[in-house]
Parts: C-alpha cells; sequence; structure tokens
C-alpha cells in the first residue's frame, strides 16, 4: 500500500474515532445541545428586545404629539412589555393618548386636554339658579378629569381658535395605575405647554410644579347647614311671630348670579313663609329680562296685576306671592335683584318686603348707585 493512502487512512481513523468517542460520551453530547439551544434563546431573546425596544421607542414618539418626555414617561411603564398607543384627538379637538402594555397588570397611562367650556344655559329664573338645572347636562368627557390623579388648568387669554364661543383656558388631566406615578406630572406639563404654545394662548409657561394632584368634588352641604347665599336671612326679620322659627335653605353661586329660597315655618304661625332672593349680572342680563319681563314691566307700573288674580287659591288656604326689584352697580357690573316672598299672611308680606329688600342689598357687598324698581304681586 502506498504511503499516502497510509496516512490518509490515519487520518479518517482518528476523526472516526473522535467522534466516536464524541457520541460515546455520557454527557458531552447532551451538554452541547443545551449550549447550542442557549445560545439560540439568548439570540432570540436579543432581538426581540432590540424589536421592542424599537417598538417602544415608536410608540412613544408619536404619543400626545410627541411632547412627552421620555425618561419620565418610560419610568411610568414596564421595561419588559410591548407598549400599545391608543391615541387620537381629545374631547372637542384637543389632544388625548393612553400608553401601556397589553397585560391585564401592566402599568399605563392616560394624558387627556380638554377646553374648559361654559355648558349652555338652560335657565335664569331663581328656581334654576338654585336648584341643578341652570345649565344643559354636561357631557361625559367634561367630568372626566374629577376622576384624574394629576391636573392642571392653564389659563388662555388670547383665546383657543377653533371654537363658536370664547374658549380662555383649557385644563390637562391625567391617570395611571403605576406605582411611580409620582412622574405623571411631568407629562400633564409637558403635553399643557404644547398645547399653549401652540394655540399662541399668551400667558406663561407651564411648568411641572403647576401640575397638582386632583381633589375629589366638595360633598354637598349637610340639610342643617345654611348656604352661604342664605346668610343674610333670619326668620326673626320677618317678624316677632316668626323669631326662633325653623328654616330649610337651599343657595347656589355662578358665575353670573347667587340666589337662595329659605322656608320659614313654625306652629301657629299661619302655614309658614317661603323667603327667596337672588341677584344676576353680566351677559345673562338680558335673558333675566327677558324671562321676568312680565314681573318687571308690573313693578315699574305699581305693581297690580293687569289680569288674573294675584293668589294660589286652594280648598283650604290661598297663598299669596310678592317680588321687589332693583337694581344696582356691583363689582360684576349692571346687577338686578330680586326678593321674593310667599305665604298666606298677605299683610305680612306687603310690610316686611321694603326693609328685607334692604337687608339682602346691606350684605350684598360693594353695590352702589342702587334704585327700587318697584313691587309686584304674582
Amino acid at each position: 500500500m502506498p504511503a499516502h493512502e497510509v496516512g490518509d487512512w490515519g487520518g479518517a481513523g482518528m476523526s472516526d474515532s473522535a467522534w466516536a468517542r464524541f457520541r460515546r460520551h455520557r454527557w458531552l453530547p447532551q451538554a452541547t445541545l443545551v449550549l447550542l439551544f442557549v445560545a439560540l434563546t439568548a439570540g432570540f431573546v436579543l432581538v426581540r428586545a432590540e424589536q421592542r425596544d424599537r417598538h417602544n421607542d415608536d410608540a412613544l414618539a408619536r404619543s400626545c404629539g410627541g411632547v412627552l418626555p421620555r425618561k419620565d414617561a418610560s419610568k411610568l411603564l414596564a421595561d419588559d412589555a410591548w407598549w400599545t398607543l391608543r391615541t387620537g384627538p381629545g374631547p372637542r379637538g384637543l389632544v388625548s393618548c393612553t400608553l401601556g402594555g397589553d397585560g391585564e397588570d401592566d402599568p399605563w397611562f392616560t394624558v387627556t386636554a380638554e377646553p374648559v367650556l361654559d355648558p349652555p344655559l338652560k335657565g335664569v329664573r331663581v328656581e334654576h339658579v338654585i336648584g341643578r338645572s341652570a345649565y344643559e347636562d354636561e357631557p361625559d368627557w367634561a367630568r372626566e378629569h374629577q376622576r384624574a390623579d394629576q391636573l392642571v388648568t392653564v389659563p388662555c387669554p388670547n383665546g383657543l381658535p377653533g371654537y363658536a364661543r370664547p374658549v380662555t383656558s383649557f385644563r390637562v388631566h391625567a391617570s395611571t395605575n403605576s406605582p411611580a406615578n409620582e412622574w405623571l406630572g411631568a407629562l400633564v406639563a409637558a403635553v399643557a405647554e404644547d398645547v399653549r404654545a401652540d394655540g399662541r394662548c399668551g400667558g406663561a409657561a407651564v411648568r411641572d410644579t403647576d401640575v397638582r394632584p386632583v381633589t375629589p368634588p366638595p360633598q354637598e352641604e349637610a340639610p342643617d347647614a345654611l348656604p352661604a347665599e342664605c346668610a343674610w336671612f333670619r326668620p326673626a326679620l320677618l317678624g316677632s311671630a316668626l323669631k326662633g322659627a325653623g328654616q330649610s335653605a337651599h343657595g347656589a353661586t355662578h358665575t353670573w348670579a347667587e340666589a337662595c329660597s329659605t322656608t320659614v315655618s313654625k306652629p301657629g304661625a299661619a302655614g309658614g313663609v317661603v323667603v327667596s332672593s337672588a341677584s344676576w349680572w353680566g351677559e345673562v342680563l338680558p335673558e333675566v329680562r327677558t324671562e321676568y319681563g312680565r314681573e318687571l314691566a308690573l313693578a315699574g307700573r305699581g305693581g297690580q296685576p293687569t289680569a288674573g288674580t294675584p293668589a294660589k287659591t286652594t280648598t283650604r288656604t290661598t297663598t299669596y306671592e310678592l317680588a321687589v326689584w332693583a337694581e344696582s352697580r356691583c363689582a360684576g357690573g349692571r346687577t338686578l335683584h330680586r326678593l321674593g316672598l310667599e305665604g298666606t299672611d298677605r299683610e305680612l308680606l306687603a310690610a316686611r318686603a321694603d326693609s328685607l329688600l334692604a337687608r339682602y342689598l346691606d350684605a350684598s357687598g360693594d353695590c352702589r348707585d342702587t334704585k327700587v324698581l318697584g313691587k309686584v304681586w304674582g
């Protein structure tokens, strides 16, 4: 046999022998497979992590117009989750975005900017001002900020464009389920400042320190608490017969009016008396003059109705109504005042109307140039 053939056979034999020894080894084949699997898995994990990071960076870059600070936003979310972005126009044209993991327990956050709009006026009568019916019902989005975690309301002196009525402020609020919620305020401030600058609102820049935690809405006053709008009145003002009488009162204040209605009752005091007081100012005055046009016209002519009966008559009692009107100039500008009395004792109502109006006007604060317009029985 030639020498080179002997060498080839020797090499092949050695290779076969090494492979055979590898295959016959007690644990080396299994360990090699494990190492190979670990390497493939690590490579897959690294590739997936890079893909996830790129996906999350893209989602964050598109959140709320791309103005969210990455460092703060990232601390609210889970690094090992794929973030899902839900975004679009917010309430009435402003921005809203939600970002977080798909898992049920994954952290998420929502940031929303909305204009502060006065709901359409529904009524200006005393019963409307006092009750819950002064405005049309608000849409759900207008109350959403009350359930948020962080909030800032930003003045917009130049007015936000694109609305039928002037909008001179907007609010940005945010919510999260993340335990790192201390970073939420920075997101609110970033979105608020972007809206302010983009809308050319003017005013001061929004800072992180301007953002505040949302406080629960104030609880309604207890039934036995006297509303501030009714503080001017005491039953003794109706005379000694009603001194110490019980009273139930309801009051409310809006940016354009305040009103109170007090029911006074005492055993043996002829059925009690209802005393109401109200003041209106600003842009609602034309509406008030329209709603109470007949009363105002009659008050200016001496107070007696031109037709109908001046009282409500039931099978047992006759109830009289008397209103006294005045106008003056107060902090809100030209103001209309109305004092209303309702009861079964006509003489008592007539005797107390002027003094009650004077007491109410004195308690109204810095009003001047007051002119009493007159009385009218209803």
